[in-house]
């Protein structure tokens, strides 16, 4: 089994468990305890797991950004779904952000036959736009974040805010009734909060496992978005405080 197979198996034991240890890892994977501490070694430097005595923990995530490795592997099939939505929103010859998402990077192999004008904080998804779409990509400057590899900081915002776009698609860390949109970190809400507040049409992306998520930051509230995505009925609460902000919540039916 390779590396990264056996990494995705680690993690997704993780999130059923929150924590393991070599011995069980080495048994359900059939390769040495040593073959696991070196994987377990390689996750942590990336950010995905914290290695504790023995064996492995998963990241409490409540106020840290997670890593971009961690956050592509998780609720894929979610994010395929809400991708395809996300799809009817663009325009040939459109002008967007997007955001440094996995959500948002879910979008863009649907991009494949269309050309329109992007511009993005996220250092893989201006790769996967270069590789996979006709589109002319913009990539803001100011300081790279290996966590989640993004581009953040006053630099970025400043450039954010000299542009108007027909179309911003972001996502969030949670989302809840009181508060509206959360993120983690703070410089990805403020980031977040000048792609919404310069863009005509404003989409957030928010998969059905950040219901009810709580988060150090508040990114904004539902009257400063006009569509959230999901991937399933997000629940008559969350239903009508979108309402009451004049924002609709799309989903597709199984």
């Amino acid at each position: 089994m390779l590396m990264e197979a056996r990494q995705q198996q680690i993690l997704e034991l993780l999130n059923r468990r929150k924590s393991v240890t070599v011995k069980e890892l080495s048994q359900v994977l059939f390769v040495s305890p040593a073959t696991v501490r070196r994987d377990l070694s390689v996750m942590e430097k990336m950010g995905m797991i914290k290695r504790s005595h023995g064996g492995a923990v998963l990241f409490e995530t409540n106020n840290n950004e997670t890593s971009s490795w961690v956050r592509e592997q998780e609720n894929i099939h979610k994010k395929k779904k809400i991708a395809k939505l996300a799809l009817d929103f663009f325009r040939p010859d459109c002008s967007v952000f997007l955001d440094s998402s996995s959500s948002a990077g879910a979008v863009i192999p649907l991009l494949k036959s269309l050309p329109c004008t992007v511009i993005t904080n996220g250092l893989k998804n201006a790769l996967l736009l270069s590789q996979q779409c006709p589109a002319k990509i913009y990539i803001t400057g100011g300081t790279v974040n290996s966590q989640s590899s993004s581009v953040v900081g006053s630099d970025t915002i400043q450039q954010l805010e000299q542009l108007n776009t027909d179309l911003a698609m972001v996502s969030c860390g949670g989302l809840t009734v009181n508060n509206g949109v959360m993120d983690a970190s703070f410089e990805q809400a403020v980031l977040k909060r000048a792609m919404l507040s310069h863009a005509k049409v404003r989409v957030l992306l928010c998969d059905s496992s950040k219901f009810g998520i709580s988060l150090l930051c508040r990114t904004c509230g539902f009257d400063q978005v006009d569509y959230i995505l999901t991937d399933c009925d997000p629940g008559e609460d969350f239903l009508l405080a979108a309402a009451r902000g004049g924002c609709e919540v799309l989903w597709n039916n199984p």
